[in-house]
């Protein structure tokens, strides 16, 4: 496949996982980019074309590690929430498996 189609492919990809928070997705890409972008490198200097390409490439997954990087951070917090109400939630929890009179239903 020629270099700029391969990249114009990437580049899509990544543009298309990332709008839609795919994450397996991205996943993926990135390890298809880690083996194949030395690969198409090691085929020589990069023409104007493909240049362009590459940089679009390269915003796009700038783009993917932001919003990846923006998740870790959201799912952090909610993680460090759920951990500080979990007392609460395990004695709601115990309160609930009581009947009426207080005995365990």
């Amino acid at each position: 496949m020629p270099r700029r189609t391969a990249l114009q492919q990437l580049s899509r990809q990544f543009a298309q996982a990332t709008a839609q928070a795919d994450w397996d997705a991205l996943g993926k890409l990135t390890a298809i980019l880690a083996k194949n972008l030395p690969l198409l490198a090691a085929r020589g200097p990069w023409n104007e074309i493909e240049q362009t390409e590459l940089l679009q490439l390269r915003k796009n997954y700038a783009q993917a590690v932001k919003i990846c990087s923006e998740e870790k951070e959201r799912l952090g917090l909610h993680l460090g929430a759920l951990q500080a109400n979990k007392e609460g939630w395990v004695a709601y929890a115990v309160v609930g498996e009581l009947d009426p009179d207080g005995n365990r239903a």
